[in-house]
């Protein structure tokens, strides 16, 4: 899977995928990834592997162009940001292996590719016996070697025994990380930069006798001998790599999450300026006040996805919605409303007398006009009705997210 797949978009209507592509339908048929009881769209992003030889990957909405090198371009940000998405899941040091769906296992994907491309396959130093160059190894020398007393005096050895330094890479922990990554390189090789041509080189190594099924079991038993930090990294990266390979059968592979929604929220909270933490900790609690005067406090309280400030000072409650948002049908109903003008009241409540709004933030195109601003209550008769914050509309161009997000950038979602 080395060639580039073919690119579709989240949230696909079923149909259109059984028409076009009925060997990608069926998989998905009998995984159930993706397929949801009472929906006709597909609901999956990210990468999902058919065969050897074909591969598709799903967008994120508001980012499919239908221009082949663009959409490619796209494609390879979305893998990028889901695997990053993995890593920063993870609470496990050094290898990541958490993570919402698959994105653990794209993690472990790309920091085994990385270290590949940084160190090269993993080598150990072994001590060699040679003669006459390297390190003089006298008392060997000495023992199998004949001596003679020079002119002036001085023992002399016509061939001295030495020993020199030699890298191996016939480890078992060096076959095992080469064909995985042969692997990683034939299916991830289309969005991690350098992998695809050093597959010559992977094949030139040592494969490992055992069968792929026990290579896991010996990387375990193999980590209790060792010591160096790579070492111990590549053998567990691998282990998890080999434990959670999420081929079902032979040449499918699937890679990505159900709800992209958690990766949107997650992405703004990364990439947004002005964000600001700890304020969940700080906001009221729901307590009942029982017969005898006494209070039973619940033990979680409001949990608000993103609170920044702005540069007037302005704290703003930021609602990530993953929507369209293009008409009534596709936006935020009265449940997401309530819970806005609720935060509102909530973050006022702590916030010492400064100035509170709530916000959602939907993913949009380069360049598409917003169809929302904002959100007010109003009475039936038209009139306005007092008493309820309004609620502002943002959208942010999906592609842009995803580069700043796999970059380390920052975007203002207001304007100076």
């Amino acid at each position: 899977m080395s060639a580039a797949p073919h690119i579709l978009q989240d949230r696909t209507d079923f149909s259109q995928i059984a028409d076009e592509h009925p060997e990608l339908a069926s998989e998905l048929r009998s995984t159930r990834i993706g397929v949801k009881a009472g929906r006709s769209a597909l609901q999956f992003c990210g990468l999902a592997g058919v065969s050897e030889e074909r591969s598709f990957v799903f967008l994120p909405r508001k980012s499919y162009t239908g221009i082949a090198e663009r959409d490619l371009i796209t494609a390879r940000l979305t893998m990028r940001a889901l695997a990053r998405f993995g890593r920063d899941m993870t609470d496990r040091l050094g290898v990541a292996t958490g993570g919402e769906g698959d994105t653990g296992r794209l993690a472990v994907v790309a920091d085994l590719a990385k270290d590949f491309l940084l160190y090269g396959i993993f080598s150990e130093r072994s001590r060699h016996r040679s003669r006459t160059s390297g390190k003089p190894d006298w008392p060997r020398t000495v023992i199998r070697e004949q001596s003679y007393v020079g002119s002036d005096g001085s023992v002399v050895y016509e061939d001295i025994r030495t020993t020199r330094t030699k890298d191996s890479h016939d480890s078992l922990l060096a076959q095992i990380q080469a064909a995985v990554l042969l692997e990683i390189a034939r299916q991830h090789g289309w969005w991690i930069d350098g992998l695809i041509g050093r597959q010559d080189e992977l094949k030139r190594y040592s494969q490992p006798r055992l069968p792929r099924t026990l290579w896991a079991t010996h990387l375990r038993l193999l980590l209790p001998e060792l010591y160096a930090s790579r070492a111990i990294f590549l053998a567990n990266g691998l282990i998890s790599y080999l434990v959670n390979d999420s081929a079902t059968r032979a040449g499918e592979t699937y890679y990505g999450v159900e709800d992209f929604h958690t990766v949107w929220e997650h992405m703004l909270r990364q990439v947004l300026r002005g964000v600001e933490a700890g304020w969940n900790s700080r906001l009221p609690r729901p307590a009942y006040r029982r017969n005898d005067g006494g209070l039973s406090v619940q033990d979680r309280g409001l949990q608000t996805d993103i609170v920044l400030r702005d540069s007037s000072g302005t704290l703003h409650v930021v609602d990530a919605k993953y929507y369209d948002a293009t008409y009534l049908g596709n936006a935020p109903g009265l449940p997401d409303i309530i819970k806005q003008f609720f935060y509102d009241i909530a973050l006022s409540s702590v916030a010492s007398g400064e100035a509170v709004k709530g916000c959602f933030v939907f993913p949009s195109r380069m360049g598409e006009t917003a169809i929302f601003t904002t959100v007010e209550m109003y009475h039936r008769d038209g009139s306005i009705a007092s008493g309820f914050p309004s609620i502002e509309c943002h959208y942010l161009d999906m592609v842009s997210v995803l580069r700043a997000y796999t970059e380390g950038q920052k975007i203002a979602l207001f304007s100076p």
